[in-house]
């Protein structure tokens, strides 16, 4: 029996209002800024020498609007490249809601500041970027058990979820021959994959950069961390 693989690149949404202005951005919503909007061709532009199957973002704007430009940067760098097949077919899109960064609770769109205060209080001290990765489930475990609105997700929902997308995706694609799929999500959904399938990987890198790549290939239900947070198709699209 012969094994069709479908890998998927995880891309992180373009720069927001909100990243720049430092404040919690889960389940809530912000526009692109102007390097947001750069990232997202950026994205795009770097890969366009992938042939990709389908395409999905997350049911939040800042997400579908990184895709929609991705797409469109992507289509306008295969026509440069004589070698590729000709431009115009385009890659089905789609939103799901699977895709959505961690819900924060009574967090959202507050200053970061409360959430790094509110880690304090489980921790005992301000832990650095790569030991919260490494605690990325009693994180979850914790925001969800101290949220008022009762939103805020437990680990185990976020990862059903996740799970849930990657298997009806992967699988769907799987029965037209396999191929690769391109997925904007968010840092923290991104980082989770990474703590499912790699846990010796998950602190590395710290951070997962707007318009990264993390590749996962999924093969008869084993799902495989390829890349995480890679940045090189970005220089390739200066």
């Amino acid at each position: 029996m012969v094994l069709v693989a479908v890998t998927f690149y995880f891309a992180r949404h373009g720069e927001t209002q909100f990243n720049v202005e430092n404040r919690i951005q889960g389940w809530c919503d912000s526009p692109l800024t102007d390097a947001g909007i750069c990232d997202a061709r950026r994205l795009g532009r770097g890969l366009a020498d992938v042939a990709f199957a389908g395409a999905y973002a997350s049911d939040r704007s800042r997400a579908q609007r990184t895709l929609a430009l991705a797409l469109e940067a992507r289509e306008d760098a295969r026509r440069s490249l004589p070698e590729l097949p000709a431009a115009g077919v385009s890659v089905p899109a789609c939103c799901d809601e699977r895709l959505r960064e961690w819900c924060f609770g009574d967090l959202e769109g507050e200053s970061s500041q409360r959430l790094r205060d509110r880690l304090f209080d489980l921790f005992g001290d301000h832990l650095s970027r790569e030991e919260q990765n490494r605690r990325l489930n009693e994180i979850a475990d914790y925001l969800h058990a101290t949220d008022p609105t009762g939103r805020a997700e437990d680990f185990a929902a976020i990862t059903a979820r996740l799970d849930s997308f990657l298997d009806d995706c992967a699988r769907a694609v799987e029965v037209r021959g396999g191929g690769n799929v391109l997925v904007v999500s968010h840092a923290l959904l991104i980082r989770t994959l990474i703590f499912q399938y790699d846990r010796g990987c998950v602190a590395m890198p710290s951070n997962i950069g707007n318009a990264s790549i993390t590749k996962v290939r999924w093969e008869d239900g084993a799902i495989t961390l390829e890349e995480a947070g890679a940045t090189g198709h970005l220089d390739r699209a200066v």
